[in-house]
């Protein structure tokens, strides 16, 4: 046999993010708005390309995605993270947690 079957890609993980009383967002992770400036800010530190282009952002947001999901893994309560604060595009976050 020359060609092993694929497994299956993992399930993508979803979030849940609120403030106090709201959903802020909830949905894929990798669909988690980010910011601007902090998109910016990793093509400049991974590429020194400070106007990415859809591959250098894409491949920015592919990084910072999976840097959530690892501090989403780590923590044991819902209180946010350090990089969710500073990564995500949205104010008053205040728990979020994987689906």
């Amino acid at each position: 046999m020359l060609f092993k079957k694929k497994s299956p890609a993992p399930p993508l993980p979803s979030v849940c993010v609120r403030s106090e009383n709201n959903v802020l967002y909830e949905g894929l992770l990798k669909e988690l708005p980010l910011k601007e400036t902090v998109i910016i800010e990793k093509s400049i530190y991974f590429f020194n390309d400070p106007d990415p282009c859809f591959i250098h952002r894409g491949a920015v947001q592919v990084r910072l995605t999976e840097e959530l999901h690892q501090e989403l893994l780590s923590r044991s309560d819902e209180t946010p993270g350090p990089l969710l604060l500073s990564y995500a595009d949205m104010e008053g976050i205040v728990s979020c947690q994987l689906l």
